[in-house]
């Protein structure tokens, strides 16, 4: 019994051989029939279009953020504000990026394409949902070209949907460019007349602030008293010093004039003689007048004594003109100490206040001095900017013939699939026909 159910490839064959025309005609009503289905499926054709940037890139601008303006619409994406920094990227032209990610969603150039076409029309009577789901847009990587597939039921509108779409996304890059420029070039202004109005408000309060306190002021009369202070110092010093050598001069001169004789004697006179002397009382007024004036004659004034008795007059003047000076040099140099010290506690009371201001008002010209000097650059890679457009490379052509549907794909699935479903229907009708015979051999051997 168990050889009686063994299946061997012969009985395979054997069925296949025997149901032969039922798989061929099978198979072939299979294929006649995706035939005819294709036949009525309706014909898709596919053309395409392609567009490139023409221009230089230009670079986003940093701008530093005072107040973002409320009444300005940026076109910056959300993660381009640097809030560290406090920094705004702003574009100076519409990225191709950005605009190929706007196509899908852009139902005015499905409606300009429209319009100019008339495709809203009999028999066509396209709206922009059906047109957008015929037409893919496609970027190269790290390319500057834009490829546009237009697919549609009559080749000759295909080439023209995407010819058309082509003209009408050159236009519409060139006014949202214009647009994006336009709105990049308002806020660098905007943010440079605000750091400009900040400096001018910080400006206007130093100078009120000056009417009051002029630390500047202050701070180079301090120099020039600290200045004066050691200048004075010096002369005091330098004066003191002469005080010394003088008052050391002067004592040497007064004890060499004490060794000096005023006069000096030239020889000696009868009047000096002693019996002359005794007999000198007895002499009468005018005798006594005689003798001293030839004791006169015979003398003479020392120069030596002269001179040191000048020297000791002088070196007293002088002594005592330096001794003034000196006074009044302390005089000065207290009266300038004092004077800076007042200078200095106002100063230190004036000074925090100040410092406070120059920073608010050196950090304020440093902002309006770079918002600037961006500004100057952001006008000129915007003036560049305007030089971007779109062009187009390669114009649709007509396309030859449809892409859908895939008849020889579609026959070739009907064919294999047909086999096999007629290759399964005869063994099943085999294996009905077996079991009928095994029931009625049955019922013989019943009966």
């Amino acid at each position: 019994m168990p050889e009686e159910n063994e299946v061997s490839l012969y009985d395979y064959i054997k069925v296949i051989s025997k149901r032969k025309w039922l798989i061929v005609i099978g198979t072939f009503v299979c294929i006649l029939t995706a035939a005819v289905v294709t036949l009525l499926l309706p014909r898709v054709y596919e053309t395409r279009a392609t567009l490139t940037m023409e221009g230089p890139d230009t670079p986003d601008v940093k701008v530093g953020v005072l107040t973002i303006p409320t009444g300005i619409s940026i076109i910056v994406e959300p993660d381009t504000l640097d809030m560290e920094v406090g920094f705004l990227k702003i574009p100076t032209s519409l990225s191709l990026d950005k605009f190929f990610n706007s196509l899908p969603h852009n139902t005015d150039l499905d409606l300009e394409v429209i319009r100019k076409l008339e495709l809203d029309k009999s028999p066509d009577e396209l709206t922009p949902q059906a047109l957008s789901q015929g037409i893919t847009f496609s970027l190269a990587k790290d390319s500057r070209t834009i490829t546009i597939n237009a697919r549609y039921s009559h080749p000759g509108k295909a080439k023209d949907i995407a010819n058309t779409m082509a003209e009408v996304m050159k236009e519409k890059y060139q006014v949202l460019n214009e647009a994006e420029i336009a709105q990049s070039q308002a806020l660098i202004d905007e943010q440079l007349n605000l750091a400009q109005t900040r400096l001018l408000e910080v400006e206007k309060d130093l100078q009120i602030l000056k009417g009051t306190v002029d630390v500047d002021s202050l701070r180079k009369e301090i120099k020039t008293r600290s200045s004066e202070e050691t200048w004075l110092a010096q002369e005091h010093l330098k004066v003191k010093m002469s005080l010394i050598e003088q008052e050391a001069g002067l004592a040497t001169a007064e004890e060499e004039l004490q060794r000096q004789d005023r006069f000096y004697v030239l020889s000696k006179s009868i009047a000096e003689d002693s019996i002359y002397m005794r007999i000198l009382a007895k002499l009468s007024k005018e005798d006594i007048a005689a003798l001293q004036a030839a004791i006169a004659e015979n003398q003479q004034i020392n120069p030596i004594y002269i001179d040191l008795e000048q020297t000791v007059t002088n070196a007293r003047i002088s002594i005592a003109g330096a001794k003034a000076k000196e006074s009044l040099l302390k005089q000065r140099i207290e009266e300038n100490r004092l004077a800076l010290g007042k200078l200095q506690t106002q100063l230190t009371e004036k000074e925090p206040e100040w410092e406070t201001f120059i920073e608010g008002y050196n950090f304020a010209k440093e902002e309006f001095q770079s918002i600037r000097n961006t500004h100057s650059g952001a006008v000129k890679l915007l003036a560049a900017a305007e030089a971007r457009q779109l062009e187009t490379v390669n114009t649709a052509a007509t396309p030859t013939g449809p892409i859908e549907p895939k008849t020889k794909r579609i026959l070739l699935i009907a064919a294999v699939v047909g086999l096999l479903a007629v290759v399964f229907l005869a063994f099943f009708l085999e294996y009905l026909e077996k079991m009928r015979k095994l029931e009625a051999e049955s019922k013989k051997q019943d009966g």
